[in-house]
């Protein structure tokens, strides 16, 4: 992977975002135990609060009536004598299927104990707990009978999602088992038998661990009957764990049917499919519960090749915009969508400033003046073959995004460049990656800018490149939309930017 250009990043202290979720102090990394109860969406994340850098993990805790504005409560689950309290999933047990609310319904969390053995780096056990409240999630109680799945006798055995399936009327707990994902069942939440294991052979490997499943039932958009398409599909996320190569940790999904038992892919077993093409979109969690029935997630905003370098300001780590999750027919077969969530809308100007549908020309410009602070964007295109154009979204001096359209088809070039003089940030925090958009000549992008970070969605959420962007921080004012053509012809259909509301 070769830059462009280096550039040695200023000295910068975060900003805390708006939006974008933070711990009040110390390290954060995965979101765990996404639910719905009673109004309020919680959030739970592994937490560090007495350090800067990933140590001794606890279940942080947050809740929100509107996924943008939210409130920390206390640390929910701390680590003990057992062990780190590791990721792990949430759920409304609402018949009381655990008897553990005395017949009414109450909150339970699905956590890893993660226990050091040894002083060795693979010196320990991880088991599976639970934990649950009956007072809306102001409370925690680890069950006595913990651990309800015990060691298996090999180490990376963690991450437990736990989802209702409704149609062979029983709880499904998806667990991560070094490279496979395996399934487990119970009847009352207590009790669990293994009936199923997926991923040998399937998808992307690195020597990293898989790690933080996630699985839910969507309808797919779209399509036609003929093709099989139409009604609903399957969707299995998992985190793939850090290799030695220079890309780091990501995130990728299958497509298929879950039958209760195993999950059962409708591609290839070597097929691909990322929830994001860029770095810093990782430990992906859909929350359990919604009131309306839509599919929403969150990811960790960092990359485990450099999460403990990045700047820091009291604490470290951010979440991702809440986005809803889709399933689209493509000529390609059935895949994943993101939309950010519908709530950003009510925190941004009703009124963007925005561009007529404009022509240009080789050499040719558009600009719009710098938005102040956190700010939605939109931009459609059409290229004419042989065209290229260069879009400036931040204050870096380089492109951020060049778009071209040649014979190979439409591609997309995301440029990254910092130092912060810490010899692995500085490896690996760099970048320069072109990704193939097809062979039409439209491209429509929508991005979100804050203190930080740089969230872009490409074709109707198709595609999803996010990036930690410490170039954000250089100018707090706000930085302008710049779009110069440097080959051929193009139209610019739509350029529009929102703000937040004052």
């Amino acid at each position: 992977m070769t830059l462009a250009v280096k550039q040695a990043a200023p000295a910068v202290t975060p900003v805390r975002p708006t939006l974008h979720f933070t711990p009040p102090q110390g390290w954060m990394n995965d979101p765990n135990g996404l639910v719905w109860f009673e109004g309020e969406y919680h959030l739970f994340y592994q937490y560090h609060p007495h350090g800067l850098e990933w140590g001794p993990m606890h279940w942080g805790h947050a809740v929100s009536t509107d996924l943008l504005h939210w409130q920390h409560l206390d640390i929910a689950l701390f680590p003990d004598d057992d062990g780190m309290c590791f990721s792990g999933s949430a759920i409304v047990d609402q018949d009381d299927s655990s008897g553990l609310f005395d017949g009414k319904p109450g909150l339970l969390a699905f956590y890893t104990v993660h226990r050091v053995t040894g002083e060795g780096p693979q010196d320990y056990v991880q088991e599976q707990c639970i934990a649950y409240s009956r007072d809306r999630g102001r409370s925690w109680h680890k069950y006595a009978g913990n651990p309800i799945i015990a060691a298996p006798g090999f180490r990376d055995f963690r991450d437990p999602k736990v989802i209702r399936h409704a149609d062979s009327n029983a709880w499904i707990m998806a667990l991560a088992c070094g490279q496979t994902i395996r399934f487990y069942r119970s009847e009352n939440l207590l009790d669990w038998t293994l009936t199923g294991e997926f991923g040998e052979g399937q998808g992307r490997h690195t020597p990293g661990p898989w790690e933080c499943p996630d699985l839910f039932e969507l309808p797919v958009i779209g399509g036609s009957e003929g093709r099989g398409e139409q009604g609903s599909r399957w969707v299995l996320v998992v985190g793939v764990g850090a290799g030695d190569d220079n890309w780091g940790s990501f995130t990728q999904y299958f497509v298929g049917h879950f039958d209760g038992l195993q999950f059962h892919n409708d591609n290839a077993p070597g097929k691909v499919l990322l929830m994001d093409e860029s770095r810093d979109f990782y430990a992906t969690q859909s929350w359990s519960d919604t009131p309306d029935g839509r599919r929403i997630a969150i990811a960790w905003l960092n990359n485990w090749l450099y999460a403990n370098q990045i700047p820091e300001n009291g604490w470290r780590g951010a979440m991702s915009l809440p986005r809803e999750l889709l399933l689209v027919a493509t000529d390609q077969g059935v895949r994943l969508a993101q939309r950010f969530a519908a709530e950003l809308k009510t925190a941004l100007d009703a009124k963007p400033q925005s561009a007529e549908p404009t022509p240009l020309n080789r050499g040719e410009r558009l600009e719009l003046t710098a938005q102040p602070g956190p700010t939605l964007g939109r931009l459609n295109l059409r290229l004419a073959p042989e065209s290229q154009v260069e879009l400036f979204l931040l204050p870096s001096g380089l492109p951020d995004l060049t778009l071209q359209r040649n014979a190979q088809g439409l591609s997309l070039r995301h440029q990254r460049q910092g130092e912060n003089d810490n010899a692995k940030f500085d490896c690996y925090y760099p970048h320069d990656f072109t990704l193939a958009l097809g062979d039409g000549d439209a491209v429509q992008l929508e991005w979100f800018i804050e203190h930080g970070s740089l969230e872009l969605l490409i074709n109707d959420g198709l595609y999803s490149l996010t990036s930690i962007q410490f170039d954000t921080l250089r100018d707090p004012a706000g930085q302008g939309v710049t779009l110069t053509v440097s080959e051929g012809d193009v139209l610019v259909d739509r350029l529009e930017c929102r703000s937040l509301k004052a």
